[in-house]
């Protein structure tokens, strides 16, 4: 266990060190990895006893974070993900915001606290769609990012939301076959009102030989 200064009051502190592991099982819909790396998440996020300041390592912090970690707004919050995530809007990256809010959820998920992790899901398909006006792109096609939003939609109850981006991507050009299926995986689970969590393994193979998608 790493001792780490923190580089906004400067205090050493002891923090996990995420192992480097790779992902042996499917990961979710919403693309949180398999075991044994999904079991590594309390390590992903770093949080300074004395502070609060919260961050993937605390021995760096932009100029602005230390003026913001003392304010009310960033102290009533706390999930350590979802502080830091706090702090990433306010410098503008609205994509990794989203995603950290969306670790945020798996992180509540963990502790058996659904509210929160539906709260944090919420304000995670915001901060996408925030970055997405913003000319911030969360995954590498279009289509990705709709089913990625799909599966947030679904697990908030947002059914017809969710059917509605379902539409709207499978109407993408150059579909990916395996992408086709998740999509129409998901129609099935919406038109159900599943809310729960679902793996990639769940879906229907495609064709011997097609490479999964990747959605992260």
């Amino acid at each position: 266990m790493p001792r780490i200064h923190c580089s906004v009051c400067g205090i050493a502190s002891d923090q996990l060190a995420a192992p480097t592991v790779s992902p042996q099982f499917a990961p979710d819909l919403d693309t949180r990895p398999g075991e044994p790396l999904r079991s590594t998440l309390p390590a992903w996020m770093q949080l300074c006893p004395n502070c609060g300041y919260a961050a993937p390592d605390l021995a760096y912090a932009a100029e602005l974070v230390p003026n913001w970690v003392r304010t009310s707004d960033y102290r009533s919050l706390t999930d350590a993900f979802e502080r830091h995530a706090w702090l990433l809007e306010q410098l503008g990256y609205l994509a990794d915001a989203g995603w950290i809010t969306l670790q945020a959820a798996w992180n509540h998920e963990d502790g058996n606290d659904l509210d929160a992790a539906r709260r944090c899901r919420r304000k995670a398909i915001r901060l996408f769609q925030a970055s997405k006006a913003a000319g911030q792109d969360f995954l590498d096609t279009p289509a990705e990012e709709l089913a990625l939003a799909v599966d947030i939609l679904r697990r908030i109850g947002e059914f017809e939301a969710a059917a509605e981006t379902i539409r709207i991507a499978l109407q993408e050009e150059e579909l990916p076959e395996m992408l086709e299926a998740v999509l129409r995986f998901q129609t099935g689970l919406v038109q159900r009102r599943d809310t729960g969590r679902h793996t990639l393994d769940e879906v229907p193979r495609g064709p011997a030989g097609e490479k999964p998608v990747r959605l992260t």
